[in-house]
């Protein structure tokens, strides 16, 4: 049987931030009106919105105490528990749908998760310190004879350490474009989903020498101060000019003569809910360090560098448009 299509990661986003305010009790008639709107503007948000909506049935009829106990009594919602439960919620439902095989291989089911706007460190049992970024998603598989991350979706920094066995394992990243082989190194490692960019892995080094390798393909060898792109299908890796030490390792988004709409493509992974940039302002060019810790302010900032106008008919929906 033909498994189903795999839903877009930020269209579950939208569907269980919709729920998470129809939740709060502060919904209105007119913030139901664009939810109703954004249900009937793409099958996606209504095929997502029908399986949150079926868990959040399923668990009200099993803990009745649930949803008021996730709301203040000022009625300010919780966001970072609400969302982090309700994303739970929103994986149990699409398991019934899209199976458990499928929801491992796209990362629901990962053993290691940030929710987006987290960051979270640790050390590996070898010694290896890592780095998660926003909404990643990624699996340990240390064996006798390997050391393996499997990368599912969203980047982490890598800095690795001596094995702790004397097989000297060798130490790997893999992603479902291919695998990055660690040979002493500081690295990050993306792999990208969604988007323009869609099912690539993006590979920086910094320290050290990294081989990249497309499944069943050729591997580049890179040295620290290189760059290299690998999409799903790739015979070969691409090698890119070279990139700076990654911002957002410093909590920061640094922005030089870039466009709006790349702009708020590189923002929607820290920030939960839709994101839109009207077409109107979508060339517009921005400069400067935003710091990813408050993405209102980075949004204020932009009202006061650009001329644009920032609306929020709903939590966790942003618009931005031309002035008037």
């Amino acid at each position: 049987m033909t498994q189903p299509a795999p839903l877009p990661a930020p269209v579950v986003d939208a569907a269980v931030g919709w729920l998470v305010h129809l939740w709060s009790g502060e919904a209105t008639t007119a913030s139901r009106t664009q939810w109703q709107r954004w249900r009937d503007a793409d099958p996606l948000h209504e095929q997502a919105w029908r399986h949150v909506e079926a868990t959040d049935a399923r668990w009200r009829v099993q803990a009745p105490g649930l949803a008021p106990a996730l709301v203040d009594v000022r009625g300010r919602v919780q966001r970072r528990r609400v969302l982090g439960g309700m994303a739970s919620l929103a994986v149990a439902g699409l398991a019934v749908h899209l199976g458990h095989e499928h929801l491992a291989a796209q990362g629901w089911l990962a053993e290691l998760r940030t929710a987006k706007g987290e960051q979270r460190r640790l050390q590996l049992p070898d010694g290896t310190e890592l780095l998660l970024n926003t909404a990643t998603a990624l699996d340990v598989d240390f064996s006798s004879t390997l050391r393996r991350l499997r990368l599912h979706a969203g980047e982490l920094l890598v800095r690795t350490a001596a094995d702790t066995l004397p097989l000297d394992r060798p130490f790997v990243v893999d992603t479902p474009a291919g695998r990055a082989q660690a040979l002493g190194t500081r690295f990050t490692v993306r792999h990208d989903r969604d988007g323009p960019q869609a099912h690539a892995t993006r590979v920086e080094v910094f320290e050290g020498a990294v081989d990249l390798q497309a499944t069943g393909g050729t591997a580049l060898h890179m040295h620290a101060g290189q760059t290299a792109r690998l999409r799903t299908g790739d015979s070969a890796a691409e090698a890119l000019p070279p990139a700076p030490a990654p911002a957002w390792v410093e909590g920061l988004l640094i922005a030089s003569d870039m466009r709006l709409d790349a702009f708020i493509a590189e923002l929607r992974r820290y920030r939960p809910g839709l994101l839109q940039v009207a077409p109107e302002v979508a060339g517009m060019r921005l400069s400067g360090v935003f710091p990813l810790a408050d993405t209102d302010r980075i949004l204020l900032a932009l009202v006061q560098a650009l001329p644009v106008r920032v609306q929020v008919p709903v939590k966790y929906w942003v618009r931005i448009g031309p002035v008037g």
